[in-house]
């Protein structure tokens, strides 16, 4: 699958070098079997990629949980 099927596939707009060498980075680690933490400030797509890397994992058709840890002292 290329980065722009990729990008249809779950949504992901943007054409930045940046944004594309992320989508690279995640369809390599959706194929291993790693947990993966996904940081970052309010609104900036962090669902949006977690949901990538699971649908794009071997783990895609296993159920999707959500865990919220806002507020949480990591």
């Amino acid at each position: 699958m290329t980065i722009e099927e990729f990008q249809n596939k779950f949504g992901i707009i943007g054409r930045s070098k940046e944004i594309k060498d992320l989508i690279s980075i995640i369809m390599q680690v959706a194929q291993s079997d790693i947990s993966v933490l996904i940081t970052g400030e309010s609104g900036v797509g962090k669902e949006v990629f977690a949901r990538a890397i699971h649908g794009s994992s071997k783990r895609a058709n296993k159920d999707w949980v959500d865990v919220d840890y806002r507020g949480v002292e990591i």
